[in-house]
């Protein structure tokens, strides 16, 4: 099945930067399929196929059930949603839905630029959630209690009315329950091991420093008390990564700084700290962040403060 490609230029307006819409899809093989958007806002889906279109967006969003069931495909990968469920999907994840138990399915969608994680990412000074976001092969999946459904779906239906009356009020809003939404799902991952040892810390927050991190590795184990294999061990233990890739992502958020603060050629940034292959790099900076090291300069001076 082909893939469509949803362009930003056309799904989300310049001016808000995002697209709230409530949908509503049924199937009913007996009729011909009907797609009726109702203003534009409410969409109502009558399939006579067994799936949706498959799609993939140039912007990110994320969506809620608040009724019924549906089976999501996503990069090949299936995921049996229900009420409840909030599932955030990154530019280029694949996706499509599939008829499950003949089960008319509600949801709120928000659709955004993903501008606004980057803004995000700016304002709270911690990137790490772009990381937890961007990382795994499945798009994040996340499920909320009944109340927490209820209350998120209608705060999101209310702005839908809100951004028809007052835009920047709306904006503002919609800003504030993304920062809400990311902190509490991507950012209480980070809570310390309380059994985490008090010289692991220590060399995490010496290895932050840049004359360190241009060291590497190689400096890396010069400052740890243990052998490299029981390096590896912890952190995979505690923080999930390798020391390598522990050490990229501390380059990427330092060169990351620079490029948004100073004028600096690119490639003398990448140099500078340590990074010999301008290609690779690119390959770490776009995995972390999403987009271009150009691209982030020209965002950080569209806007500074994002909420």
């Amino acid at each position: 099945m082909k893939n469509i490609v949803l362009s930003q230029e056309k799904f989300i307006p310049s001016q808000s930067g995002a697209n709230i819409t409530f949908h509503r899809i049924a199937w009913d093989s007996s009729r011909q399929p009907e797609s009726i958007i109702a203003g534009s806002d409410l969409r109502y889906y009558s399939l006579a196929s067994e799936n949706t279109a498959l799609h993939s967006h140039e912007f990110a969003e994320f969506f809620i059930v608040i009724s019924g069931k549906v089976r999501h495909i996503v990069n090949g990968e299936t995921q049996d949603l229900q009420a409840g469920m909030l599932t955030f999907i990154r530019p280029n994840d694949v996706h499509s839905f599939e008829k499950l138990n003949d089960s008319v399915c509600e949801m709120v969608n928000v659709a955004f630029k993903l501008e606004l994680l980057l803004d995000l990412s700016t304002y709270l000074g911690n990137d790490f959630f772009l990381r937890r976001y961007t990382g795994p092969v499945l798009p994040p999946t996340f499920t909320l209690s009944l109340v927490e459904t209820e209350e998120l779906a209608l705060r999101l239906i209310r702005l839908i009315t809100l951004q028809k009356t007052d835009l920047d009020q709306a904006r503002l809003k919609l800003k504030m329950i993304l920062a809400e939404i990311f902190t509490r799902f991507f950012l209480e991952w980070q809570t310390p091991d309380p059994s985490r040892p008090q010289w692991f810390d220590k060399l995490c927050s010496e290895m932050k420093r840049k004359e360190n991190l241009i060291g590497g590795l190689k400096t890396m184990l010069k400052l740890a008390p243990c052998t490299q294999q029981h390096l590896c061990k912890c952190f995979r233990q505690y923080l999930n990564t390798s020391p390598t890739e522990f050490i990229n992502e501390q380059r990427i958020k330092l060169a990351a700084k620079q490029i948004i603060e100073t004028d600096e050629k690119i490639l003398a940034i990448a140099l500078e700290y340590g990074f010999k292959s301008l290609s690779r790099f690119y390959k770490i900076f776009h995995k972390y962040y999403g987009v271009s090291p150009a691209r982030l300069r020209q965002i950080s001076r569209q806007k500074v403060i994002p909420l």
